[in-house]
């Protein structure tokens, strides 16, 4: 019976604790630095093609995928664009997108 009953408890905990992380996982939000990133990761996104967000770090700077040097370029010269009408962001990084499988 003790066996089974600290069977029990543990699983109990192991629920609560479980809840807890994911309650507090889904109140992530993002800084500041990285909701400007987002927005101006939008307007250019809808201008340039050819890249594919890959992260936006906590002080905003975002690192992307492109199809090649023209398209990798062209959405940094977006980016720098838009920076014009808000706060400074360290500058976007792209690598051109591994080929294959």
């Amino acid at each position: 019976m003790p066996r089974d009953f600290a069977f029990r408890r543990w699983l109990a905990s192991t629920s609560i604790i479980v809840a807890l992380l994911m309650a507090d996982c889904s109140a992530v939000k993002n800084t500041p630095a990285q909701e400007e990133a987002w927005s101006r990761w939008a307007a250019c996104r809808s201008q340039v093609t050819g890249s594919d967000i890959r992260i936006v770090q906590l002080d905003g700077r975002i690192m992307f995928w492109s199809n090649g040097a023209y398209d990798g370029r062209s959405m940094l010269d977006c980016l720098a664009r838009a920076e014009k009408n808000g706060p400074a962001l360290p500058e976007a990084i792209y690598e051109i997108r591994p080929r294959g499988g």
